[in-house]
């Protein structure tokens, strides 16, 4: 506010005059206000839009992979001694007997004892090999000589082993070297060659050695092959994870418990299909409940959806309930469409699955309903794959909907320039009220001044005249 005037001449409430004045100058402003906030929910109810399709699309990212459509479920009943897992969809069902009698284990090795961590050994040359892996060759120098330096320099070259300084408490400290892969063909090789000459005696770098004369470290740890028992057919191998004894299935090693034998069951499950069919209809439904919403209209209170009679709306939801209907060349009858996998369409719209009737048609036309879904084929694709291009259509940086976004966005930058253009109207245009007001008030205060002096210069010649009369 600038000017503050009161009307104490002219006894007019000016303030409440300007107030006055200025609302009705406001109108436009209020009505732009009003566009606005229109279409910032107009710009919402896009994103929420946006946001199911986008959902929806998710969804039938699992029916366009054929992999997805094979599902098997695998257990253990002793996991405290295997734990089981389905690896692909190729797995071959039954129940296999197992026994584990033995751990496979990774190699470990120690140096001979050194008084301290930071004891000086020497400088030279390590090469560390674990089986038929190719060699590594470590240079120890004056910045890596200490039994910890050392340590280092191995952790960072790119070896098989991961190397430690372990402190026993009784002030001996070990380097120890533990081969990352376990199996009896995982063993570790260390020799060098010692800058001081001779790398079989108990000096410089050599002194690693806990026997230099036969250039050996002392194994704390040897390595061992899992092993176990399967049907009655005894087996190992060089790790506790094993993918390669029963087909799409990955066993996982944990304890040893010989003489007491297990079931591992491997069963063909469609829960895990029929869940992503379910994952679908759930999306598709989100997405019928937005647009009810968005697009509603009230008859009796005349209160409609912020979206309701938008054309783009109207356009994307007969797109896809038209595709809704859609059949794929090639594909069995009784895989053809979404009725016959269980998918019926109530009357406002939802759908609804019937998990009995997709589980059936999986294990009678389990290629029919994969091809259904996700066939890619030109002129001929699956109803999924042509769902999700729709979807693309719309969702993409130049989709419909962005460019919707990006109209509705430009008309409020539009009255936002409108209304910030008025408001510094109006502010002058009030200044210039005040400033008239108040020049209003200084001329009645001097018509005032002007009125007392000839009040005042009346009475005095009133006052004359009777002097004289009364002579």
């Amino acid at each position: 506010m600038g000017i503050g005037i009161g009307g104490l001449i002219s006894g007019m409430d000016t303030e409440s005059i300007i107030s006055q004045m200025m609302q009705v100058e406001m109108q436009p402003i209020i009505e732009l206000q009003r566009d606005e906030a229109f279409y910032q929910s107009k710009i919402s109810a896009v994103g929420i839009l946006t946001s199911a399709l986008s959902s929806l699309q998710s969804s039938l990212t699992p029916l366009l992979d054929e992999d997805n459509f094979s599902g098997y479920s695998v257990t253990s009943n002793n996991t405290s001694v295997m734990t089981v897992a389905s690896n692909d969809d190729d797995a071959v069902t039954g129940n296999y007997q197992i026994e584990v009698t033995a751990l496979a284990q990774a190699q470990q090795v120690r140096s001979s004892a050194f008084t301290a961590s930071d004891d000086v050994v020497g400088t030279g040359t390590l090469t560390i090999q674990v089986g038929s892996n190719d060699a590594v060759d470590i240079t120890i120098d004056s910045d890596s000589e200490t039994l910890e330096g050392i340590m280092e320099a191995i952790n960072a070259a790119d070896t098989d082993v991961n190397a430690a300084v372990i402190d026993d408490g009784n002030d001996n400290f070990y380097l120890t070297l533990t081969s990352k892969e376990t199996g009896l063909d995982n063993t570790i090789s260390l020799t060098m060659t010692d800058d001081d000459g001779v790398d079989t005696d108990a000096s410089g770098l050599s002194s690693l050695y806990t026997d230099p004369a036969t250039s050996s470290l002392t194994e704390t740890f040897a390595a061992a092959n899992a092993e176990l028992t399967i049907n009655g057919i005894d087996v190992e191998r060089d790790s506790n994870t094993i993918d390669d004894l029963i087909e799409g299935v990955t066993l996982t090693v944990i304890a040893e418990d010989t003489g007491n034998p297990f079931t591992v069951s491997v069963a063909e499950d469609l829960s895990s299909v029929t869940d992503k069919v379910q994952s679908f209809v759930s999306q598709y439904n989100g997405l019928v409940g937005s647009l009810t919403t968005l697009q509603k209209y009230d008859a009796d209170s005349g209160e409609s959806g912020i979206l309701q009679g938008d054309s783009t709306t109207r356009m994307i939801q007969t797109r896809i309930q038209n595709l809704l209907h859609t059949t794929v060349d090639g594909v069995d009858d009784e895989a053809n469409g979404l009725t016959y996998l269980g998918i019926e369409i109530d009357d406002d719209g939802f759908m609804e699955l019937d998990t009995d009737v997709l589980t059936t048609a999986l294990e009678d036309n389990r290629t029919d309903v994969i091809n259904f879904f996700g066939q890619e084929e030109d002129g001929n694709n699956g109803f999924a794959v042509q769902l999700s291009a729709a979807l693309d259509g719309y969702l993409g940086s130049d989709g419909v909907l962005s460019a919707k976004e990006d109209g509705l966005s430009s008309s409020i930058e539009d009255i936002t320039d409108q209304i910030e253009s008025m408001e510094y109207r109006l502010e002058k245009k009030e200044e210039t009220l005040r400033q008239q007001f108040q020049s209003l008030e200084i001329l009645l205060a001097q018509f005032e001044t002007t009125s007392g002096v000839l009040a005042g210069q009346l009475e005095s010649l009133k006052n004359l005249s009777s002097q004289i009369y009364n002579k």
